[in-house]
This record gives C-alpha cells, sequence and structure tokens, in this order.
C-alpha cells in the first residue's frame, strides 16, 4: 500500500512561535486540573491554538472553548456497535530501523490520542490514551469529506447537478471568477481559484496577504490582521482564478467553503443542521457533535468539525458496501465511490487526488487525512473502517500518521481472524 506518511519539514511557518512551554510533558495526558486548564488558555492567547506540542494536544481536544460552536444534534436512537475484539491487532508488532514495538505501543510512541477500528460493523480495536471516549475532538480536514458527503447527498437527491456553474446555485457569485467553474470542478478541487494553500513557502497560516489566511482569519480560525476581511462572503467573491478551471487539481480551503455555502443555499438550512438531518441522525450518532463558527454563525465547513471517535468511525460506515446498498445510494453511490478511486492522481511525489475532497484512493482504501494527525480510511468492500485523532508536533512536523507498514498489518491481521 502506498498511503502516505506525510513528513513535510515547515518548522518555519509559525512567526508567532510560543518558546517556552514545558508546564506538560508530551505524553498522553488524559486530565488536566482547573489551574492547568487555565495556564494552558494564557498560553495560547499569547500564541495560538494550533502552535503544536502540549498546547495543541489540549485546544484539539476542547475547541468550543476557544470559538464559537453550532451544536451537530444525534438522534434519539443510536447505532449500537457490536464489540468483537481480535487479538491478532493486540499482537501486531511494527519494527523499524531502530526498535520492535507491539500495536499499542507504536500508537503511544505516534502520541496518537484514540485509535479505532470496525470491520463489518463491530469494533475490533478501540484504544483511548490522552482522551475519553465521550471527547469530541477535532477531525480537522477530515471534515472536508463529511461536507463532501452532503453535496453527493444532495446531488443523488436531484437538488444539485455537478455539472452545472456554481452560480446556478449561488447567484452571489454571477460576475465573478467564479462564473463559469462547475460544482463538479470545486468538488473534486479543480476549480483554479487557489493554487497556494499547499504551499507552505506561501505561508497559508502565517501570510495575511494569502488567500487561505484571508479565508480563516475571517472566520475567526487564524488571528485577525490589517487586511482581514469584514465578509467572508465578499472576500470569496471578489477572488481572482489563479489559473482556468480544471486544469490541476489543487488542494483548498476555499472550495469547500464554497461546498458548504452551496449545500446552504440549495436547501436554506444551516450547515450545522443539515449534517444533523442529512448524515448524523440517519448515521445513528451516539453523540452531539458541533462545528466551530465565526462570530456571525459562518461554519468552518473546511475543518471545524468536533466530533467522538465513534461517530467518525461511524460516519466511515456509510461508505461501506452494505450501509450503502441499505440506504439505496441515498448518501453516497457506488458511482460516486466508483469516481473517487478512478480520478488520476496528481503530479507530486504523494499521489493525492482528492476527487470528492478525498485525499488517497488505492488499494481498496478511500483515506482522508487532517492536520495534526486525524485520520479516516475506509475500505468499502471488504467493510473496514479506521479512524483515529492525534495533535500537532511542536514544530508542525506531520509525521504523527500511521504507516504504510502498519495499515498492511492491521489487514493481514484482520484477514487472519475470520
Amino acid at each position: 500500500m502506498k498511503f502516505y506518511n506525510m513528513k513535510t519539514n515547515i518548522k518555519n511557518l509559525l512567526t508567532l512561535a510560543f518558546v517556552g512551554w514545558h508546564f506538560f510533558s508530551f505524553g498522553q495526558k488524559l486530565h488536566y486540573t482547573a489551574d492547568e486548564s487555565k495556564a494552558i488558555h494564557n498560553s495560547i492567547n499569547e500564541s495560538r491554538w494550533d502552535v503544536g506540542g502540549s498546547l495543541s494536544q489540549y485546544s484539539f481536544r476542547y475547541m468550543s472553548e476557544f470559538f464559537p460552536v453550532a451544536i451537530i444534534n444525534k438522534p434519539s436512537v443510536s447505532f449500537i456497535f457490536q464489540n468483537n475484539p481480535k487479538k491478532s491487532i493486540e499482537n501486531i508488532t511494527i519494527k523499524s530501523k531502530t526498535d520492535t514495538l507491539v500495536f499499542e505501543d507504536y500508537l503511544k510512541k505516534l502520541h496518537i490520542a484514540s485509535f479505532i477500528i470496525v470491520s463489518k460493523g463491530g469494533i475490533v480495536y478501540e484504544k483511548y490514551f490522552s482522551m475519553l471516549p465521550e471527547d469530541q475532538h477535532t477531525i480537522q480536514s477530515v471534515n472536508k469529506v463529511i461536507t463532501s458527503t452532503l453535496i453527493t447527498s444532495l446531488i443523488n437527491q436531484n437538488k444539485i447537478d455537478v455539472n452545472q456553474p456554481i452560480v446556478t446555485y449561488v447567484p452571489e457569485l454571477n460576475g465573478s471568477d467564479w462564473q463559469d467553474i462547475s460544482v463538479r470542478q470545486i468538488l473534486d478541487m479543480r476549480s483554479g481559484m487557489d493554487s497556494k494553500s499547499i504551499d507552505f513557502e506561501s505561508g497559508p497560516f502565517t501570510n495575511p496577504l494569502h488567500k487561505n489566511y484571508q479565508l480563516e482569519s475571517a472566520l475567526g480560525a487564524l488571528p485577525k490582521a490589517e487586511n482581514t476581511p469584514e465578509s467572508v462572503y465578499e472576500f470569496v467573491k471578489h477572488l481572482k482564478k489563479d489559473k482556468a478551471p480544471g486544469l490541476a487539481a489543487e488542494y483548498s480551503n476555499i472550495n469547500t467553503f464554497v461546498l458548504g455555502w452551496l449545500a446552504e443555499k440549495v436547501t436554506g438550512k444551516r450547515y450545522s443542521d443539515l449534517v444533523s438531518e442529512i448524515i448524523w441522525q440517519p448515521m445513528g450518532a451516539s453523540s452531539n457533535a458541533y462545528i466551530c463558527t465565526s462570530d456571525d454563525g459562518i461554519a468552518w465547513a473546511q475543518g471545524g468539525m468536533s466530533t467522538t471517535l465513534r461517530d467518525l468511525a461511524r460516519f466511515g460506515m456509510l461508505y461501506t458496501k452494505s450501509e450503502i446498498v441499505a440506504r439505496n445510494e441515498r448518501i453516497i453511490s457506488f458511482d460516486q465511490i466508483k469516481e473517487i478511486f478512478d480520478a488520476p492522481p496528481i503530479d507530486f511525489p504523494i499521489p493525492f487526488k482528492w476527487a470528492y475532497q478525498w485525499d488517497l484512493a488505492e488499494d481498496g482504501f478511500i483515506m482522508k487525512g487532517g492536520f495534526g494527525g486525524q485520520a479516516l480510511y475506509i475500505n468499502p468492500e471488504k467493510e473496514i473502517v479506521i479512524a483515529y485523532f492525534n495533535y500537532v508536533d511542536e514544530d508542525w512536523m506531520i509525521n504523527n500518521i500511521i504507516s504504510d507498514h502498519a495499515l498492511s498489518e492491521i489487514i493481514k491481521a484482520l484477514a487472519t481472524d475470520k
């Protein structure tokens, strides 16, 4: 398998870097005193919630303490997971050049907060290290595929035609550079509106002139600057293309934000209510989720959701074969799954695809990752879902995604436990 283990060094990203935080070790910390919580808040106020290390270990778990949120309501009756623990998962060993670790110690080494494996509707492995099962942890950009799932559902209800230009549904974009961009091009990260969001040298998270910084500062996710737009919608409307649409797949939070706007315009409902109505309640979520918003209630559709681990895994199950059949392809269809797998990889060291916002699709798995080491893997045919939460390292090194080897060992262990 060729799933990515991104190790891009972006040490110098944070010009507001927080220096000297030694209050906690960087191991898994489960409980905080009131004084510890206050000290963390004071430190984050002096730096940023995403500064990394112990500060982000806390903020990723408690985003609602830092931002306004909208609640995504659970149903009155929740899905009940079968409990089928597999000893073969516990017995996995991961070898490296320097050591050999049993699976749990391997996860701890990556400072993973929690980890779950679901096979054919049953939980075969579940561990919590630095969070509790009831905690709602940020999923960061894994949120993008929840937003895209709103869109696939609306497509399957014949409320959206992906080949129509976005202005068909969002007339506010008439006369702008979005004019001739199709819904499909936005859905597949091919709008041409933003070519720099993973070009870290250009400063998507630190440079107030960057399109991504302006989007996220307008939403309140990043510190406001002198040129932060007063209206995020006006900002998006007046953006200029970087290139013609359809030429290249280029990752951008702006595309996903527009998809969230699209879903709200088509239905006349708020993003949080749509996720509840279309996804959270039908899937039988066990807990409420929430999404961070701007001060005036605009959802961070590109990465603001926080959920329990089990509910993230339950969402992943919607993409498995039996769930697709049971729901008559209403939320996601087999044709849409095929499009995700069939999309050509981009010309990049990592074979990203970004079809329907998914990062990778190969060897039977689709995968979406999020900043700091959040991840969701789904094998629709074998009905396997793997999900986990993490937090960003203090130097923003994103090296805490499980390895290809670890993923292969999981699949091998599941195959031996039939």
